[in-house]
């Protein structure tokens, strides 16, 4: 290989693109290559290396008290750890013949010391090796939905009254400063008149002009900081179903932001879509509307969007599709006496791509829970027709083991946790992540109250619950030239699963209210129970994990085919594929973790 040759190599590893001239000539300088038969033990506890190794050709495996953790290929690099703090507990073995470059440990540590960003991605823990790695992967296509906040947008200047002012005087000032809404100050408060407000309050209802502004103002006027994020305004508006908001600044109103001046910022498609959902006057049109949740999703996921911002914008897009269908299916007076919920991974705003729907309905003893039959299997057969495909495990509200009274739920709660079999651990935890969606929410509290109350007197079933955490395997031994077996890795089962799982078990054990697994972890943090390095890897895991999960969904459907949750690796980049060992050395950690926390060990 010639030096130019080399020096185009070595560059494409990161972190080694950031060294400098001087700093590339000095790492070739005391660079070689060797070959190593297959066998041969390169470093282990006892035989600590002198070299940093970077593979030209063939595969090391690595050992962590026999168990394999990773396997390296070409451009892969290790062992800095052992060179940095001359031990180690893994033991690196040749697997396939391997040809490499050997660099000096005192030429590595010289850059280092001369490198300050060469120095940091080494020192630094895994969660910010990870999160160096994902920046230099996605960084350069990071838009404005990731850095744009609310100081960026055009903002109106308000047009504020006191809540004494006369109506007639209120619209005077409007006109006078060309705003179409009027901010109240009451106090410390602030609320807002639109031209609805003056519509229904004035024009309709015949109330003097010389009533004071404050009758016909609506309180409190959602605000947010100017620092805020747009894309957190963003699910703002679209939750609360309103077109501006006041910006605030020291606790004072500074400006007006309005949802079409705040979209032309983003030009995305989701107001479209929440509009056509509203708008919605019968089911067909609501279809409509929720096909285009689909260009929603690439469109914010070619934006370079967070799988998580990404998934909550759908969570709210969906909810609202799922409660303007149940209005249109449940005849109006039995809409008050149900709960409509949706379970597993829509419960936890992790469903982006449509894969499956698991949902429930909750009957109030009240009513007959026969008589919702009919129209639970309407709206099934609905959302199919919506593109939401059916639960392979039947968890759906036309199952009548999903329609049931309060009561039924009760008593069904008891079983789960009285029986041993994998059904009554899976029904239990997708109920547990349940989130209402449509009718009398209240419903849902008592049982979930339920949950909790048996969840703490239950040890050995918390034990059996959190085990399902190890029903995968971690797919990290599956790698091979960039191929695994049987042509891909289920990134579900093999990582998104058992950090769903895991918390879950961490959650109901500490009696979480929280729905979604990454704010499930921030207040495990925040009780004691994971520390902070653990918490800050999961979520950075399973947003990576998230990530390449959306993107292969995407992938098949463009291409026509059926939506899984395989990935052929063999076509990720070197970054994707570092990520991806990294994200399952931290599963495979969190594994141990729950093993020890609920002594599985001691399981029969």
């Amino acid at each position: 290989m010639s030096l130019h040759s080399q020096e185009i190599f070595i560059k494409e590893i990161h972190p080694f693109e950031n060294l400098s001239q001087f700093e590339l000539d000095m790492a070739f300088k005391h660079m070689d290559i060797a070959y190593y038969p297959i066998d041969t033990v390169l470093i282990s506890p006892q035989s600590v290396s002198e070299y940093f190794f970077i593979i030209i050709k063939g595969e090391v495996k690595e050992f962590c008290n026999d168990e394999l953790t990773f396997v390296y290929h070409e451009q892969d690099t290790f062992d800095a750890d052992s060179l940095i703090y001359s031990k180690t507990k893994s033991k690196f073995i040749v697997s396939e013949e391997l040809i490499c470059y050997e660099l000096k440990k005192s030429a590595f540590m010289k850059i280092m010391s001369l490198n300050k960003k060469f120095e940091s991605f080494f020192l630094n823990n895994l969660s910010s090796r990870f999160q160096t790695l994902k920046n230099k992967e996605y960084g350069s296509e990071i838009s404005s939905f990731m850095v744009g906040r609310v100081s960026d947008a055009y903002m109106h200047v308000p047009c504020i009254v006191e809540v004494n002012t006369s109506i007639k005087e209120a619209i005077e000032k409007s006109l006078e400063d060309e705003m179409s809404s009027i901010i109240v100050q009451r106090g410390n408060e602030y609320g807002i008149v639109t031209d609805s407000n003056i519509k229904k309050g004035v024009l309709l209802a015949g109330k003097p002009l010389t009533d004071p502004i404050e009758d016909i103002a609506t309180f409190p006027l959602i605000c947010v900081e100017k620092d805020a994020f747009l894309f957190s305004v963003l699910l703002l508006l679209l939750k609360h179903n309103i077109k501006r908001v006041g910006v605030l600044e020291e606790g004072k109103i500074i400006g007006v932001l309005n949802q079409m001046d705040m979209l032309s910022f983003f030009a995305n498609h989701s107001h479209v879509v929440a509009v056509k959902i509203d708008k919605a006057k019968n089911i067909d049109e609501l279809r409509n509307a929720s096909d285009d949740v689909n260009k929603t999703i690439k469109s914010l996921y070619n934006k370079s969007l967070k799988t998580a911002y990404i998934a909550k914008m759908v969570s709210e897009l969906n909810t609202k599709i799922y409660e303007k269908l149940f209005s249109f299916v449940v005849p109006e007076e039995m809409q008050a006496q149900c709960a409509l919920l949706v379970m597993g991974s829509e419960g936890r705003d992790a469903q982006i791509v449509k894969t499956d729907q698991d949902n429930a309905l909750v009957v109030s003893n009240d009513a007959d829970v026969e008589a919702y039959r009919p129209y639970m299997e309407q709206f099934t057969k609905e959302l199919i027709s919506f593109g939401f495909p059916p639960c392979d495990g039947n968890i759906m509200v036309s199952n009548p083991y999903w329609c049931k009274n309060q009561s039924d739920f009760d008593q069904q709660i008891e079983q789960w946790f009285e029986g041993n079999n994998m059904d009554y651990y899976m029904h239990l935890a997708i109920f547990f992540d349940a989130k209402c969606v449509a009718g009398d929410c209240n419903l849902l509290v008592p049982l979930k109250e339920k949950v909790f109350e048996l969840a703490h007197q239950k040890d050995v079933f918390m034990a059996y619950f959190a085990k399902n955490t190890l029903l995968f395997e971690t797919p990290i031994n599956m790698f091979s030239s960039l191929r695994t077996e049987e042509g891909g890795v289920d990134i579900k089962k093999g990582g998104i699963f058992a950090i769903v799982q895991g918390i879950r078990s961490l959650a109901l054990e500490n009696a979480l209210t929280e729905n979604t697994t990454v704010k499930r972890i921030k207040a495990l943090h925040k009780k004691g129970v994971l520390e902070k390095d653990m918490s800050s890897e999961l979520i950075e895991a399973l947003g990576l994990l998230s990530r390449l999960r959306l993107q292969g969904h995407i992938e098949k459907q463009k291409a026509g085919e059926k939506v899984n949750n395989i990935l052929n690796v063999s076509e990720f980049s070197k970054i994707e594929r570092d990520m991806l060992k990294d994200s399952f050395t931290i599963v495979n950690d969190f594994k141990k973790f729950i093993s020890r926390h609920f002594r599985l060990g001691q399981l029969q």
